[in-house]
C-alpha cells in the first residue's frame, strides 16, 4: 500500500469497514494463467497496456503514473478499479489513451456487468502544470497546489503551474464510468478530474457515465475538448472552477438519474474560486462553450437541479445551448458574478431553453437572471421544442434532432481559431450526424 493510500484508509473509516458499516469489496486475486493484470505497483517506466489483458487498481489504491513516464494504452484496453481506488496520471507523466469508436478504452469498476455500483472507484484523476488560481492570494502566493484528496506532504499530489501549453497526454474514444468514490465526508472523485491540465492535452470523444459525483470537473487549466458525453451522473455534469480557461464543443450532459443522486444535480457547476476573499482571484474561469445540449430531470425535488449555477465570481462565454427538462432553469449568484454580468465576461447567447423555468430570479433573489438572459441581442428562445424526443431515455438515448428541428437553426458561428468546427451553426451539440454512435453504452447501476 503507498502513501496516499495508506492516507486514504485512515481518512475513510467507514469505507475501511471501522465503524460497523458494510466494509468494502474484498480483493480479486485472479486465477493461475489468466489475462488479469492487478497494478499493485504504480507506473514508473514507459509502459503499455494492451487489449488483450484486464488491468486492476486494487482497493484503495492510488495507482500512479510518475512524472516522467508516458503510459500508453491500446484501443479496445479494459481498466478497472476495486473499492476506494484512484487512477492518477501525475504532473509531468503522459497518459495516451487513444481507442477507436470500434474499440473504445474503458475505465470501469471491478464489480461483475450488472454488478456495477455507481460511487465505486474514484475514475481517472489528471494533474497538470497549467495555471490555476488556488493560492495566488494566499501568503505566501503559489502557482500551484495539492490536490483536495491528498497530504500535502506528497509531491505526487501538486498540479498548477505556468505553463498553459502542458501536454498531459490524449483521451480519445474513452469511457469512464461508476467513479465518484466519498473519500472523506463531503469529498468525491468524479468520473474524469482534470487538475491544471493544459491546452497541449487531447480530450475528444470521451463519455462519463453513472457516476455519483460530478461527471467531469476542471481545477483550473486550459485544456480543450470536443465530444464530450456526460451522461446520468448523481452530481453536477460539467463542474469548472479555480481559473479554467478552456475551450469546450459539442457537449451532451444528460442529468435524469436522481436515484442515487447528492442533494444538487445541476447541468453546469462554476466558480472562480471557493473562497469569498478570492472569488476575483485570477485567471478567473472563463470557459468558452458552443454547441452543447443539456437534460435535466424536471421533477426531480430530492435536492436542487438548476441547468447551470454560476457563482463565486465566474465568467465564461456560452453559446448555441439547449437547456431542456430541469426543475429550474439558469441561476447567477453572488456580487462578484454579478460584476461579470455587468462588464460582459459572463454570458449566454443563442441558445433555446425548453420544459423548464423561463430565464428568471431563481432561488436566492440576489440577480435577476432575466435582465441577462432575455436580452433581444443575445438571440435566446424560451419555450421551444428544441425537436430532440430522444435525450431523457436511458439506456439508449438519441441527442441527434429531428428534421426540420428548431435546434438546428439559430445558432451563432463558431470563431475561426484552429479548434471550433465553424460549420457548428445549429443549436446544441448535434446536427445532423451523430457523433456518439458507435462507442458509447449507457449501464444502468444496481444500485
Amino acid at each position: 500500500m503507498n502513501r496516499i493510500s495508506l492516507f486514504l484508509c485512515l481518512g475513510l473509516l467507514a469505507a475501511c469497514g471501522d465503524d460497523g458499516s458494510e466494509p468494502i469489496d474484498p480483493p480479486i486475486d485472479p486465477p493461475p494463467g489468466s489475462n488479469v493484470v492487478r497494478l499493485v505497483d504504480d507506473i514508473s517506466s514507459n509502459t503499455t497496456f494492451t487489449a488483450d489483458k484486464t488491468y486492476v487498481v486494487p482497493r484503495l489504491k492510488s495507482l500512479f503514473v510518475k512524472p516522467g513516464v508516458t503510459l500508453t494504452i491500446q484501443p479496445g484496453t479494459v481498466i478497472q478499479g476495486e473499492e476506494g481506488s484512484i487512477f492518477v496520471v501525475t504532473r509531468g507523466a503522459k497518459l495516451l489513451a487513444e481507442g477507436t469508436a470500434a474499440k473504445p478504452i474503458v475505465f470501469t469498476s471491478a464489480q461483475a456487468e450488472g454488478q456495477k455500483r455507481r460511487g465505486t472507484w474514484g475514475g481517472v484523476l489528471i494533474l497538470g502544470s497549467a495555471p490555476i488560481n488556488i493560492n495566488k492570494l494566499s501568503v505566501p502566493a503559489s502557482d500551484e497546489a495539492v490536490f483536495e484528496a491528498f497530504p500535502s506532504s506528497i509531491p505526487e499530489g501538486k498540479f498548477g503551474g505556468t505553463n498553459p501549453a502542458d501536454n498531459s497526454g490524449v483521451l480519445k474514444y474513452v469511457r469512464i464510468e461508476f467513479a465518484g468514490f466519498n473519500y472523506v465526508a463531503d469529498r468525491e472523485f468524479n468520473n474524469l478530474t482534470l487538475a491544471g491540465v493544459g491546452s497541449g492535452t487531447v480530450i475528444d470523444y470521451v463519455q462519463l457515465h453513472g457516476g455519483s459525483d460530478d461527471g467531469i470537473e476542471f481545477f483550473g487549466g486550459t485544456v480543450n475538448a470536443k465530444h464530450l458525453l456526460v451522461s446520468q451522473n448523481g452530481d453536477d455534469g460539467f463542474d469548472s472552477d479555480n481559473g479554467y480557461n478552456g475551450k469546450i464543443q459539442f457537449l451532451i450532459v444528460q442529468n435524469i438519474t436522481p436515484d442515487g443522486a447528492r442533494e444538487a444535480s445541476n447541468g453546469y457547476e462554476t466558480d472562480n474560486h471557493g473562497t469569498a476573499a478570492s472569488y476575483d482571484a485570477e485567471p478567473r474561469t472563463k470557459p468558452t462553450i458552443y454547441n452543447a445540449t443539456f437534460v435535466g430531470d424536471k421533477d426531480y425535488t430530492a435536492g436542487t437541479s438548476f441547468a447551470g449555477v454560476f457563482r463565486r465570481g465566474t465568467s465564461g462565454h456560452y453559446y448555441n445551448h439547449v437547456f431542456m427538462n430541469f426543475a429550474k432553469g439558469i441561476e447567477f449568484r453572488d456580487v462578484a458574478t454579478k460584476a461579470q454580468l455587468d462588464a460582459g465576461n459572463l454570458f449566454i447567447k443563442s441558445s433555446l431553453f425548453f420544459q423548464a423555468p423561463a430565464p428568471a430570479p431563481q432561488a436566492t433573489g440576489d440577480i435577476d437572471e432575466a435582465a441577462y438572459l432575455g436580452v433581444a441581442a443575445n438571440n435566446n428562445r424560451v419555450d421551444v421544442d428544441p425537436g430532440i424526443p430522444g435525450m431523457t431515455n436511458k439506456t439508449s438515448p438519441s441527442f441527434k434532432p429531428m428534421a426540420a428541428a428548431a435546434a438546428l437553426t439559430g445558432g451563432a458561428t463558431p470563431p475561426n481559431d484552429g479548434f471550433f468546427d465553424t460549420t457548428a451553426t445549429f443549436v446544441g451539440a448535434m446536427g445532423a450526424d451523430d457523433w456518439t454512435t458507435g462507442w458509447t453504452a449507457f449501464p444502468q447501476p444496481a444500485n
